[in-house]
């Protein structure tokens, strides 16, 4: 609860951190912005060209280090906000971004095309 001399200061955001520290809606905001993450993985890398490779690395890799810090800052002020959520929130925010990441990079290497064919009886 955030007070002031015994008034209660900003009911609203004493409501959202209560629901912040509940497994369930951490669990799915870490997710969500695990997923996110991903997506704007995505972006960053859409920018790589034959025509520029080098400025398509170079702002890939900045967007890459600006995700890596937005994750930290993250991370760390869920912990001093909402800290009976943060166990739940963090580890659905590694799993959310890194099972979508694993997805992609299998689809972008293409080895959902070498799968065994399934053999016909006949």
């Amino acid at each position: 609860m955030i007070t002031f001399r015994g008034i209660q200061l900003f009911p609203a955001i004493d409501s959202i951190v209560n629901l912040l520290e509940q497994p369930a809606p951490a669990a799915v905001l870490g997710l969500a912005l695990g997923v996110g993450l991903l997506f704007l993985s995505r972006k960053g890398f859409q920018g790589v060209t034959p025509e520029d490779p080098f400025r398509g690395l170079l702002v890939a890799a900045m967007a890459m280090f600006g995700r890596l810090l937005a994750s930290v800052l993250l991370l760390w002020v869920y912990k001093a906000v909402a800290p009976d959520g943060f166990a739940p929130f963090a580890i659905t925010f590694a799993v959310g971004f890194l099972v979508t990441y694993s997805v992609e990079l299998v689809r972008f290497a293409g080895l959902h095309r070498y799968a065994r064919p399934v053999r016909t009886r006949g």
